[in-house]
Order: structure tokens, then sequence, then C-alpha cells
């Protein structure tokens, strides 16, 4: 059955006249200018009385019926010309405008903003003038893809300015899905340097056995408690290890292993052990507690108090530091988080730190 589109309709207001002048519509009449800023803030008033309006107000009004338009020779302006003078103006408008309109639908006024951000979003019954900005808008499409380190370099741009940074994804039916980007300061509860004991751990394969040492597992949730022994992760391991907290014997030859083998040993058995490990390792000093997430499709689950007695709040997913991202991968991710009530962040490592970002899913 085919879907027809159903505009927004305003029935309360006689269609207020406008003239396209380039790429701007003029509305003379001071009192039908007034009604249109005041119930909408939209256009810029100008000092005559009138009311300037760009190209997506002047469409998304006409939508409304709400607005009639003519060229100065008093000839109607159809809304097919409208499209075509905002496609020349900015080819990306294909993709900018449904994402203003929806937002206008929702009760949102949109404005334009300076580069990285498509639009400034004032919260419901604000507007220029009357209320700051609440987000920051970022359009594209279901089809982009994108630098993590790009995404996190606006999120912080536009962080400084006291907003938050919200997303629009334009799919190839055009629905509109919002996410809320921000970067995080991840900070838990374990206090690992506490740890003053040393520990013996023997390598059998991909895991190490710990002996005498349930203190691990039931203070600082290392690994899996199994009789009078631990079994911990590879992870795990390196970072005991690090912390001068656990002396390696190979399970096969019986020698001791050092760090650099170690290290070796372990990156033959996980091929995205190296910077999964500086993860784990940074997440463990922040005082968060990292398990695995693998049934969750993602690296880790994270506690930011006791396991036994806080439910894991984020799903973390450590990432290479070139790494490009599609607006598929975002998707699957969030769902999966959201279904199960914790909350998504990347993981990426950027010089001697790594730094996280948060992404969820929101309704405006």
């Amino acid at each position: 059955m085919k879907a027809f589109y159903n505009p927004p309709v305003c029935f309360q207001y006689d269609k207020v006249p406008g003239i396209l002048k380039d790429n701007k519509v003029l509305v003379d009449a001071e009192d039908e200018a007034n009604r249109l800023y005041n119930k909408g803030y939209y256009g810029i008033p100008l000092s005559g009385g009138g009311l300037e309006l760009d190209l997506f107000e002047a469409r998304y009004l006409m939508e409304s019926n709400r607005l009639e338009i003519t060229d100065s020779s008093g000839v109607e302006v159809p809304y097919s010309l409208l499209i075509k003078r905002s496609l020349a103006l900015d080819p990306r408008s294909s993709l900018l405008y449904p994402v203003y309109s929806d937002m206008r639908r929702r009760g949102y006024v949109l404005k334009d903003a300076s580069p990285p951000a498509d639009f400034r979003v004032f919260p419901r019954g604000g507007g220029p003038g009357k209320t700051p900005s609440e987000y920051w808008l970022v359009v594209n499409a279901e089809t982009d893809k994108f630098l993590l380190s790009s995404i996190e370099e606006i999120c912080d741009r536009i962080m400084k300015l006291k907003k938050d940074m919200m997303i629009a994804t334009l799919d190839e039916e055009g629905d509109v899905t919002y996410y809320k980007i921000s970067t995080i300061d991840l900070k838990g509860d374990d206090d690992i340097d506490s740890l003053e004991d040393n520990y013996d751990g023997v390598i059998y394969g991909n895991r190490c056995l710990v002996e005498d040492a349930k203190i691990l597992n039931s203070k600082f949730f290392f690994g899996k408690a199994m009789f009078d022994e631990v079994q911990i992760s590879l992870l795990e391991t390196q970072f005991l290890q690090k912390k001068d907290k656990l002396t390696l014997i190979h399970g096969g030859n019986g020698q001791e292993m050092d760090e650099a083998q170690f290290h070796s040993y372990a990156s033959q058995k996980q091929k995205d052990y190296e910077f999964r490990s500086i993860v784990y390792n940074d997440l463990r000093e922040r005082g968060v507690i990292p398990k695995t997430g693998f049934k969750y499709g993602t690296a880790f689950r994270c506690y930011l108090g006791d396991p036994d007695h806080h439910h894991a709040e984020y799903l973390i997913q450590p990432v290479e530091k070139g790494f490009e991202c599609s607006r598929y991968d975002v998707s699957r991710a969030v769902r999966v988080a959201h279904s199960v009530r914790k909350s998504f962040a990347f993981a990426r490592r950027s010089n001697d730190s790594v730094k996280y970002t948060k992404v969820r899913r929101m309704t405006p």
C-alpha cells in the first residue's frame, strides 16, 4: 500500500502573503510578520516592521498552510521552486530539510549554526532572545561513515560552549533517528591500589590460574573463583603483572614469563589484545571494573561500583586510533545497550590516553 505524506496543517490562521526575493521570502505586513515571529520565532524581524524568512522556514510554513508566496510580479510561486532554490543554495538541503521539518513538528525552534553543527535547537517554548539554545544538531545520512576522532572533536567543541550535541541520522525512507553524543570521564569506586598481596599464576592457553587468591575475586572482582583457585583472563593477567602483583609461569615449559614475553604470548592468542589491554588498564586505573561484554556483542561490560550490588552501567567497545564507523554499527550497538538498560560508549586510544564517547538514542 502506498504511504502518503501528511504535512502539518494549522487551521487557526489565514495564509500569510510573502514575496520571494532571491533566496529569501519577505513578509511585509507588520501584524502578520509579528504573528509568525511570536508564534514560532520564524525569520528575522526587519527594521521596517516586516520579516525575512529563509527557504527552510518558508517551505515549512507552506507545508503548514500558513504561507502563500508570490514573486515580485504577483505570480504564485510553487513549492517545487523553493526546493530547487534550496538545492542550488546547498546540495545538502535534501538531507537537512527533512530533519528541520521533523524537529519543527516536535515543537522545537531551529536556527542555523556555525560549523561543525548544522542547527541550533532551542528548548520547547524557547527561542532566540528568550532562552539559550539547548542542542547543537549535526545531520548525516544512514549511509555515511565517520571517523570517531572527528566526532570527538566536534563534541568537545560543542561541549565547551556548554551545549549538548545531538546527531540526526536520516534513513533511506526519510525517517529520522536521534542520538545524543558526549565525551565522558568515567570514574568508579574500586580501589585497586589497596591490593597488597603478590600472587603466583600459571598460564594455560588463554587463562591464568592463581592459587590461594580468593580475595582477587571476592574483593577486587578478577576472574572466576574455582575451588581454591581463581581463573583470570589474559587482560586481567597482564594488568596484575604490570602492577607487580603477579608472577607468571608458563604452564607448558615451567619457565617464568616477563612482561615482554607475556605480551608476545597474549598477542598471538588475541588479535586485538594490544589495544584492548590499553583500554582495560585505563578502566581499572579509573576505578571501573571491566568484565567481558561478549553476550552483548561488545568487549566489556563495566561496573562503576561493586558488581555484587550494582548492575553494569556501560557497554564499552575499544576501537583503533583511526577507527572509522558506520551508522549501522552505531545503531546496532546503541539498540542492544538500550534493550538491557545500559549505556554504550566507544573507547579510543588518543596519544597516551583513552577517550570515551557515549552514544545514546533519544526522542526529542
